[in-house]
């Protein structure tokens, strides 16, 4: 029983060093998204065997011991209202699982990173333990802006899919920059122990070293918010730190060098006539949402859902539904976010006001305290600085974990120092001795959390491995063993919506290959389609459209679903009864998801023109061309059916608009196919139409049957049109 109880107080300490030492580092290529998915199952897996520890060491020591600290309560409130808004979410299983391959945010991830807190806590009981986890977690990060820096300089790891002067291996470089951050007073702090550095230790050179490379690191780099959020790093630590005049003339030549390459990489009249400069220019920097488009989104959001918000990780559903129509201005018109500026922002609009008010009372606990114990070899700093870079921007898996992990070794330090951080202790004997049912009690609730924890994250897990199977086999053009992963992903988490998005691509584009392969050709005109592949076309095209369906029912919030599946439903008109009908109506509930997406109010007129009725056609190529006036498509598409319905006026007065818009590229195919229709319409010669791309050629085939009916297809009481953009 001693030899139990010895591995239950060492294994878990050593699980935390194994989890701050990979965290930064880990990634596969076994997942939908290499990075942040293998981050949140090691952050998952390391919580779980943590608690069983805990639960077997209750169980044999025959007491329950924990350390009571001031953000408890509030953490727990915290992880209730995510829990409330997860049940209470329009989007359930995407608040569950994350919105795929997107995990960060999820109710899975929270849960993690607030239990991860109580078992750090509760294991990190020396300050050894803590210098160590320190240690590695420095040790980590540098070997994570070493990857980065040589990649800036374009040296890249031996992989294709690094081969790319971004590259991380926390997935992306703000995500690296977020976690180099906050360990970045870390370093300085160390590097500033010895304040007399007559005999330089070890430790005070690995932490020179770390502080040059994660400053360095964070100027190449680096975004705006990262620098404000390193620039007060760095004077909190000289601050509270006072180093002495042979620490300051240590730092100054690192100092100096870290100066000049800023001045050589962000002096305008210097930059472009440098290498360094060179290599700066080429640099394709993360881009974040403006501050601005992201307070009004959350604030409709929060207006809609005050209390739980939509649901965790769901944030770019309020995106598509709240984003203001000035953002079709930018460049982000045709994009759909899934992060809001920072995380207060983001909190807001999934968690409502109750996530937002208890997150905004941990930081301020915080901080109040660390203000107060602030020398607790850069803790304090680091935890401060976490809150702080919350405001500053985006999270992401390691970014969040490593600042819990860092505030919950703050928060066991102070032991014996404060009074509100202790150790609890409940013993489960009696006077008579131990009493036989309590620790059974304990440990088998215990268990059976770990054991769900298992279930839960072994789904998410292994349907990311069949996913991540579908798409390379979808890589090399091999469809029937994607659609057969694909399958199996769908088996293990069937509640995943983007399994059966791809399902029903899958689905269509084996059938329109089957027919097109089939169809007529000179050496047979009427096609060598059998009656086993009429079949097989049938029963793929009824499961495209099921799949389709039931990826809108998991996330009806999704425009994207409803859209997917208005393609197909559009793309099948050709053989399926009422296809156009609902594909309309799948617009129209897209539409409403997304109200200010241009491209869609385009799709819709282009089936419209299709079937020659030109009114609407024109009235929802109008309404694009009002979202976006120079959305370059929406307006030679409204030319064209004004043309063919009549109004040869207004046709050219469109056409001069589109040509005026593409001026500035005067070189382009686009500006000169515009000039040449302009030019024809002012001569009143005909134009031939554009051929539609949709439905696909080898559905349109005669020799296929009409495969599917209203039944296939669902019912819909009528079609779901939105109302026109209001001038």
């Amino acid at each position: 029983m001693s030899t139990i109880r010895n591995l239950t107080n060492t294994i878990p300490t050593y699980l935390i060093y194994v989890l701050a030492f990979l965290l930064p580092l880990i990634f596969t290529p076994l997942t939908t998204e290499f990075y942040e998915t293998s981050k949140l199952i090691l952050l998952s897996v390391t919580v779980l065997l943590l608690i069983f520890f805990w639960g077997v060491r209750v169980f044999t020591e025959n007491k329950i011991s924990l350390v009571k600290t001031p953000l408890d309560l509030l953490l727990l409130l915290f992880l209730t209202i995510a829990l409330l808004s997860t049940i209470f979410s329009p989007t359930p299983f995407v608040a569950l699982y994350g919105l795929l391959p997107k995990v960060h945010g999820s109710l899975i991830f929270i849960t993690s990173i607030i239990l991860l807190y109580f078992m750090v806590a509760s294991n990190i009981r020396s300050a050894r333990d803590i210098r160590i986890i320190l240690q590695i977690m420095i040790f980590s990060g540098l070997i994570l802006s070493i990857v980065s820096i040589l990649s800036f300089f374009k040296i890249y790891l031996p992989w294709n899919l690094a081969n790319f002067q971004n590259f991380s291996l926390a997935g992306s470089s703000s995500s690296a920059l977020t976690y180099i951050a906050i360990i970045f007073p870390l370093a300085l702090t160390q590097t500033l122990l010895d304040k007399n550095l007559k005999n330089l230790s070890l430790s005070t050179i690995f932490g020179a070293i770390s502080t040059f490379i994660f400053a360095l690191t964070i100027v190449l780099i680096g975004n705006t918010e990262i620098w404000i959020a390193a620039i007060l790093a760095l004077a909190a630590v000289l601050f509270f730190q006072k180093p002495s005049k042979a620490q300051f003339g240590f730092l100054a030549v690192p100092g100096i060098i870290i100066l000049l390459i800023s001045i050589l990489i962000y002096t305008p009249t210097i930059k472009d006539k440098t290498p360094l400069g060179n290599f700066s220019s080429s640099l394709q920097k993360d881009s974040t949402l403006p501050f601005n488009f992201s307070w009004k989104i959350s604030a409709g959001a929060f207006r809609d859902s005050p209390i739980l918000g939509t649901g965790p990780g769901t944030y770019l559903y309020n995106f598509t539904e709240y984003k203001p129509l000035e953002i079709n201005s930018t460049d982000l018109w045709d994009k759909r976010v899934s992060s809001a500026n920072n995380f207060y922002l983001q909190t807001l609009a999934e968690l409502g006001g109750a996530g937002l008010i208890i997150i905004l009372s941990v930081a301020v606990t915080f901080i109040f305290i660390a203000l107060k114990n602030r020398d607790q070899e850069g803790l304090a700093i680091a935890g401060i600085l976490f809150f702080i870079l919350l405001a500053l921007s985006p999270m992401s898996v390691l970014g969040q974990t490593g600042g819990f992990l860092i505030i919950a070794l703050f928060m066991t330090s102070l032991q014996g120092r404060h009074h509100q951080v202790r150790q609890m202790e409940v013993s489960l004997r009696s006077e008579t001795g131990t009493h036989p049912l309590l620790p059974i009690m304990i440990f088998i609730p215990t268990l059976a959390l770990v054991f769900a924890g298992f279930y839960f994250v072994g789904r998410l897990s292994l349907g990311e491995y069949y996913h991540r199977l579908a798409l390379n086999f979808a890589s090399n053009s091999k469809s029937l063993d994607s659609y057969n992963m694909l399958v199996q992903a769908e088996k293990v988490n069937p509640q995943i919506d983007l399994y059966r998005l791809d399902l029903a691509q899958t689905n269509f584009a084996i059938a329109n290959g089957i027919a097109a392969s089939r169809g007529p050709t000179e050496a047979s005109p009427s096609g060598t389609l059998t009656e086993k592949d009429r079949q097989n076309i049938g029963q793929l095209l009824q499961q495209s459209v099921a799949e389709g369906r039931a990826a809108t029912q998991l996330a009806p919030a999704s425009a994207r679903n409803w859209e997917v599946l208005a393609q197909i439903y559009r793309q099948i008109s050709g053989v399926a009864e009422n296809g156009t009908h609902f594909a309309l109506d799948a617009y129209g509930r897209a539409i409403k998801q997304d109200p200010l997406n241009p491209v869609l109010r385009l799709a819709v007129g282009g089936i419209y023109y299709q079937a020659k009725n030109y009114d609407l056609a024109v009235r929802f190529y109008d309404d694009a061309v009002a979202l976006k006036p120079d959305y370059s498509n929406g307006l030679y598409n409204l030319a064209i059916a004004l043309r063919d319905k009549g109004n040869r006026a207004d046709a050219i007065r469109v056409a001069e608009r589109l040509v005026a818009s593409l001026q500035g590229n005067s070189e382009s195919d686009d500006y000169k196919t515009a000039s040449e229709f302009l030019s024809k319409l002012k001569e009143q010669e005909s134009y031939e139409q554009p051929q539609s791309d949709i439905p696909p050629a080898a559905l349109e085939n005669e020799q296929l049957p009409d495969v599917l009916d209203d039944q296939d297809l669902g019912t819909r009481e009528q079609v779901s049109t939105p109302p026109a953009i209001q001038r």
